[in-house]
């Protein structure tokens, strides 16, 4: 499973569970949370983004010597 699969399903499971909580939470409460979720995802995304261009610069770099 890639990093990208992975951090889709727990954004999903994220934003699931926090569709479930509906009868202990406020539908906004729940909004915020399912928010903050997706904002976590999108982040630990944009960081492995980093991390592949990075690593993709440094094997060319490599590869080019």
């Amino acid at each position: 499973m890639t990093k990208t699969v992975k951090l889709a399903s727990l954004s999903l499971a994220a934003l699931l569970g926090a569709s479930l909580l509906g009868g202990c939470a406020t539908d906004q409460t729940a909004r915020d949370m399912a928010q903050q979720a997706l904002d976590t995802a999108n982040s630990a995304q944009a960081c492995c983004n980093a991390n592949t261009e990075r690593l993709d610069r440094m094997y060319q770099k490599i590869m080019g010597k």
